[in-house]
């Protein structure tokens, strides 16, 4: 499969599906803001881009947080660095939510994951991406449905060691005392 077929295929099984439920295109990526969430589906270029593949990974983040700028974004940031739960696009087919937890190693190095279409049949291409896009879905699920709380509880064991998660932290009790979680 040739790079324009391959993106023709991911516009129908992919960016359709993901625009329809409300996600917004920049680039090749999808953002969405919901409430106190962002998710976001990445497709590195540049370094990440090689000849028939692409490079993907999936993150979430509670709104409230700070970048590693230390400021609240007003939307769903572009750069993966900036999500707590990033994640291999991957391997979300063959994932649920207990892999998903935060690790904050993720953070120093983006688990991009690559998929090549060079040389594979149209009909496997449409069956792996489709296989992908309901394991985000799935993602997108657990996402909305992790509280505040096991949020900050899944980063509490990295704070000693990583002043992003101390970050985030402060970001959980903030946002906490100002009634802006449950």
């Amino acid at each position: 499969m040739q790079k324009a077929e391959f993106d023709e295929l991911f516009d129908q099984v992919i960016s359709e599906e993901l625009i329809r439920r409300g996600f917004v295109q920049r680039g090749k990526s999808f953002f969405l803001s919901g409430g106190d969430r962002q998710l976001a589906w990445i497709r590195g270029g540049g370094r990440f881009a090689a000849p028939g593949s692409i490079a993907h990974l999936v993150c979430f983040r509670y709104s409230f947080l700070r970048d590693k700028n230390e400021v609240v974004p007003k939307e769903a940031p572009g750069d993966a660095g900036n999500y707590p739960w990033v994640f291999d696009a991957e391997l979300l087919p063959t994932t649920k939510a207990p892999d998903w937890r935060f690790e904050a190693s993720r953070l120093m190095g983006l688990p991009y994951g690559r998929y090549n279409f060079a040389g594979v049949a149209q009909s496997i291409v449409r069956a792996d991406l489709s296989e992908r896009r309901d394991g985000f879905l799935r993602y997108a699920t657990w996402a909305a449905s992790l509280s505040a709380d096991e949020a900050a509880a899944q980063m509490r064991p990295f704070a000693d060691e990583y002043w992003v998660a101390r970050l985030w932290l402060d970001d959980y009790e903030t946002a906490k005392s100002s009634g802006l979680t449950t």
